[in-house]
């Protein structure tokens, strides 16, 4: 028997967790992702998009997608990537989020207004720990 394992409002997400269950050795099924690609309000009506496990592996499930929302999965691909997690260049901490510059946010709220399209510029990264702000990729 197949019991929700978690519900996501992005398919392509419920996708990801369902293929590193697959990689650990999990059958895991994604169900919904159709309503979420054709019909957006009756996914959200449904409650998202479903990932679906057999009832004996929920447990190890539950523990591969707490690992997953806590970055603990991203940290073993930079390792044996030996890539370095983004992190803030005044403090080292890695725990920063994300945020949009003041021109940016104007831009948006002329495309919403003016149906006008602008060019992006780069995500803007602020540190939780110290305040700091930087863009992307810098150091």
């Amino acid at each position: 028997m197949l019991v929700t394992l978690a519900r996501f409002l992005d398919p392509w997400e419920a996708y990801v967790v369902r293929a590193r269950l697959d990689a650990d050795g999990i059958p895991a099924t994604v169900a919904l992702a159709n309503h979420a690609i054709a019909d957006w309000p009756m996914s959200l009506a449904l409650g998202g998009t479903l990932v679906q496990v057999p009832a004996g592996f929920l447990e190890q499930s539950r523990q591969i997608l707490s690992d997953y929302d806590a970055g603990v999965l991203e940290d073993e691909l930079n390792e044996v990537m030996d890539l370095q997690r983004e992190h803030c260049p005044r403090c080292g901490s890695t725990d920063f989020k994300r945020t949009m510059r003041k021109r940016n946010r104007i831009y948006a709220i002329l495309i919403i207004l003016f149906f006008a399209i602008f060019p992006a510029s780069r995500n803007r990264l602020i540190c939780k720990n110290c305040g700091f702000s930087w863009n992307w990729g810098e150091d």
